[in-house]
């Protein structure tokens, strides 16, 4: 039962760190970086999909790697977290990754493809402009702010017509940080 108090985070990638890996995805076999942001389930996965880092600039695996397709890329640790506390849907897709330098793979990384859209986006509490585009209105969302009656019992999850940034609640951030995770950071997003 999630508490009347919960807050909700906006999920980024910590590169604060400069020994992080940062993998770059040279052929990624048809699938753009769209594909695996707007929530719908890949059926024809390709597990030959392949990101290269170079241990020269970064050789610290982190739990959320960072990748040049902005995709949200996890290690088996941060998926059995997700697993565990929360029942919104999450496509697990298989790639691999491999050391540019000795051709190493290193083993037990995902694509956490989120198929949870929620329609808890609460603009009149958001930060936002409006701009026009051929009579078409298109918002653009500066600072989020989620209705928190309408995320019900979800831990992770993205905002329906903004599929973008991915959110997380006060559990899962704790859970993140207790255990260790690396390659997370949260930022305070308001909810009414």
């Amino acid at each position: 039962m999630v508490g009347v108090h919960m807050k909700y985070y906006k999920l980024l990638l910590d590169d604060s760190n400069q020994n992080d890996i940062v993998c770059f995805c040279k052929d990624s076999k048809g699938f753009e970086q769209f594909h695996l942001k707007e929530g719908k389930l890949i059926k024809n996965w390709n597990e030959d999909l392949t990101f290269y880092f170079n241990p020269e600039e970064g050789s610290e695996q982190t739990d959320y790697l960072a990748n040049n397709l902005g995709w949200f890329l996890v290690s088996d640790k941060l998926k059995s977290l997700l697993i565990e506390i929360d029942k919104s849907q999450i496509q697990y897709l298989p790639i691999r990754v491999v050391n540019s330098k000795d051709n190493s793979i290193i083993k037990g990384y995902s694509v956490a493809n989120i198929l949870s859209l929620l329609d808890v986006l609460n603009l009149e509490h958001s930060d936002y402009s409006v701009i026009e585009v051929d009579d078409e209105k298109v918002y653009s969302i500066r600072k989020y702010a989620i209705n928190k009656s309408a995320v019900s019992d979800y831990h992770i999850f993205k905002v329906k017509g903004y599929e973008i940034p991915m959110f997380v609640s006060e559990i899962c951030k704790d859970a993140v940080l207790k255990q260790g995770i690396t390659g997370c950071d949260f930022l305070g997003v308001k909810t009414v």
